[in-house]
């Protein structure tokens, strides 16, 4: 079987050679693209300023309720984003290793749940013996921002590369030729899965790569140690008032960790592989029961696609519309691609309003593929082939 696995792989990368030098060129140009617009945290924060502004001014012109709630939540939001970056900058400004471990205890004396964050942050440079010039965002950090607006073409990657990898062999009619050969249909089936998954999986270690190195090369590697915030916990408490700019999930106190951003990067691009392996049973699937690679590659664009700008337009953020739809979302794989970033952190909870961790998004991910692909296996393994 590796073998047939190895020659479906050279046969696929011959005839995507084309597809496979656009997506090389379209991620190096998107890496120098967003490296030449970063921004110093200081005009990072002036940008955000007058957008709040901008934001302030369009909520008294507002007409409609709706629209009024939905600027009232990116006001609080950039508002948010403006605290978090001027917080960074003055600990950047003022930071004194010699001193940690007495603003430790200073913030702990206060018994403020609110300083949880704080403390493990500064415990966290402590014990690492973090320098000042290794708080301060750059190549690496500018990496992980690059990734979360590629993100999204990683969700049509694998439909350029794999929707026709089944329904393809219809149009010349090697689909009988292949089935000849001594190797089993459900052999054949899980070869073109798994090379559709090196595939992908190629992809976006490369592009990862690709991004680290433009972004180091720009502004510096100092920040690979920079500490990040991951595996926060979320339940739901219905004592908490529910409305636009509201949650009802309440954060469990002592679930954060810190952790550096070079593992942040390293289990980003894990996650990202898992869940392109979900979304490939998917599109193996749909093209699999399709004989034609035409109709397979919209159905599955349509399905693909469709999926994660219905989840980032409508859905994402708005609090009303998660607590009505989000204990079915959690079960669909596409939006732990788009925000990838936040089911590491565990902000998605919040944004589907329900509790999720990254183990909960793995047991997903596992079911859609088991599902899809023995769907897959048991339609190819019936079809009529003449």
């Amino acid at each position: 079987m590796s073998k047939y696995i190895w020659q479906e792989l050279k046969r696929v990368m011959m005839k995507k050679k084309i597809a496979l030098i656009v997506i090389l060129i379209i991620t190096i140009a998107f890496g120098l693209m967003r490296v030449s617009k970063i921004d110093t945290l200081e005009v990072q924060i002036q940008k955000d300023k007058v957008l709040l502004n901008t934001l302030k001014m369009d909520s008294t012109k507002s007409d409609t309720e709706l629209k009024k709630a939905d600027i009232s939540r990116d006001i609080l939001e950039t508002q948010k984003e403006i605290d978090n970056k001027e917080d960074m900058l003055n600990q950047i400004n003022n930071y004194d290793k010699s001193k940690l471990g007495k603003q430790i205890e200073k913030l702990r004396k206060e018994n403020n749940p609110k300083n949880e964050y704080k403390i493990l942050q500064l415990k966290y440079e402590k014990e690492h013996n973090i320098e000042k010039s290794e708080l301060t965002p750059k190549g690496m950090y500018a990496a992980i921002d690059i990734l979360q607006y590629f993100v999204l073409l990683f969700l049509i990657i694998p439909i350029v590369l794999s929707s026709d990898i089944v329904s393809g062999e219809y149009s010349p009619n090697t689909i009988k030729a292949l089935i000849t050969k001594p190797i089993s249909r459900k052999k054949i089936i899980t070869s073109k899965f798994i090379v559709s998954v090196i595939l992908s999986a190629g992809t976006i270690i490369i592009s990862t790569i690709i991004f680290i190195v433009e972004a180091g090369i720009h502004l510096g590697f100092s920040d690979y140690r920079l500490p990040f915030d991951v595996g926060a916990k979320y339940v739901l408490d219905k004592s908490l008032p529910l409305s636009p700019v509201t949650s009802q999930m309440k954060y469990v106190s002592g679930s954060m960790s810190i952790i550096p951003l070079w593992s942040v990067i390293l289990q980003l691009i894990l996650i990202l592989i898992v869940i392109s392996i979900a979304i490939i049973s998917i599109i193996m699937f749909i093209s699999t029961i399709c004989r034609n690679s035409l109709i397979s590659s919209l159905a599955s664009f349509i399905l693909i696609a469709g999926t994660q700008f219905w989840y980032l337009f409508c859905f994402s953020g708005k609090y009303l519309v998660a607590a009505k739809y989000g204990a079915f979302v959690k079960f669909l794989p596409i939006p732990y691609m788009v925000d990838s970033l936040g089911t590491l952190s565990g902000d998605i909870s919040l944004k589907l309003a329900s509790s999720i961790n990254v183990f909960f998004v793995l047991i997903v991910c596992l079911l859609w593929t088991l599902v899809m692909m023995f769907l897959s296996t048991y339609v190819f393994g019936k079809k009529d082939l003449d």
